[in-house]
């Protein structure tokens, strides 16, 4: 079972109350959650554990301000992260039990039978066990990407599928002995995550793996060594998480997303990364416009589902719950949308390489 830390809870908690990360600090009591989170790992079932959670978080009031709809949140992150939901509705009952957790009449028990009986469960894939492995054996490296960030708040912009880019691009340059990390390994590091926008805009370009580690080779070579310990990352590198924090920025996103870190690659064209991409699909220019255009229709769709749940009267757990639903609901879509898209892409493709118009 995953478990949350202390600032996942802090990250849910900027979110919902939409205030900036330092604002929520001065507003929490970091004591009450750190007690909290302590119990929830000395719980087994994940049922269990999330009632322990929620009762824990109710009764202690760790945030100031909205602390149902934050503590809510918190149980719904924990929940999803495990690879199950809870269902919120009909709402009045959970009014209910959170009325009796805070008088008293009801405890990690209750919560927790509740939790049991609404839960969840998404099936587990092959390839999900393959990425719980490999992120495992990463672990480290993350940790090693933090040290280079501290006293910046960098690594805290950078949502949890950007951060997995960075790591496995540096597992990426360890492959290749390389003793540091460059724009070339950020690109590997995107296709190697797969399940963004940006590694779904490569791959029909021909922009994979295999093509771009023999370009790495011939440009650059091997490394004539095994590394150990911290890779450092070049001066271009960090121009690209600085130029995809801008770009998140511009676009009103919270967090850097891969396809910002796409964008800052691209952006350096005279980067390795920019010359692989401009060698294998020979119009950068292009490869931008494409990756835009997804990212333009996903914005579009997630602002649609935000504004249809917007109230002036703040954020109460049951909005939270809705958007926590629909926009999960919209991003099963959305993907479907874009592997549908792929293979659009590569029948127009093959109809071409048989001389037929695809257009006609």
């Amino acid at each position: 079972m995953r478990y949350l830390g202390p600032y996942d809870v802090l990250a849910v908690a900027a979110r919902v109350l939409r205030c900036p990360s330092e604002d929520v600090v001065r507003r929490t009591e970091l004591d009450a959650i750190e007690r909290v989170l302590d119990g929830v790992r000395m719980t087994s079932g994940l049922a269990e554990a999330a009632g322990v959670l929620l009762a824990g978080l109710v009764r202690a009031r760790p945030f100031d301000g909205a602390n149902r709809v934050v503590s809510v949140a918190v149980v719904l992150q924990f929940v999803t992260l495990n690879r199950a939901d809870v269902q919120l509705e009909p709402v009045a009952d959970v009014d209910e039990l959170l009325d009796r957790i805070v008088s008293g009449e009801a405890g990690h028990r209750e919560a927790a039978a509740f939790i049991r009986s609404r839960l969840e469960h998404h099936p587990v894939t092959a390839e999900d066990l393959q990425d719980d492995l490999r992120i495992e054996l990463l672990l480290g490296e993350e940790t090693l990407m933090q040290e280079w960030w501290r006293g910046t708040d960098m690594y805290e912009r950078f949502s949890d599928p950007a951060r997995r880019v960075i790591v496995l691009a540096q597992e990426e340059a360890r492959g290749l002995d390389h003793t540091y990390v460059g724009t070339e390994h950020l690109l590997l590091g995107v296709i190697a995550e797969g399940h963004s926008i940006a590694a779904r805009v490569l791959s029909p370009l021909g922009i994979t793996a295999d093509a771009v580690k023999d370009l790495v080779v011939e440009i650059i070579g091997r490394g004539k060594g095994g590394t150990t310990g911290s890779i450092p990352f070049t001066p271009r590198a960090k121009s690209t998480f600085e130029y995809a924090w801008g770009e998140a920025r511009a676009r009103g996103a919270e967090q850097v997303r891969p396809e910002h870190l796409l964008l800052g690659v691209l952006h350096d064209r005279d980067g390795v990364g920019g010359q692989i991409i401009t060698k294998l699909a020979a119009d950068i220019d292009q490869v931008r416009r494409k990756l835009e255009e997804r990212m333009n229709y996903r914005e579009r769709s997630e602002a649609l589902v935000a504004g249809m749940l917007t109230e002036d009267t703040g954020p109460t757990w049951t909005t939270y719950g809705r958007r926590h639903h629909l926009v999960h609901e919209l991003n099963a879509v959305l993907d479907e949308n874009e592997r549908l898209h792929e293979q659009v892409a590569n029948l127009r493709d093959l109809l071409r390489r048989h001389n037929i118009d695809p257009d006609s």
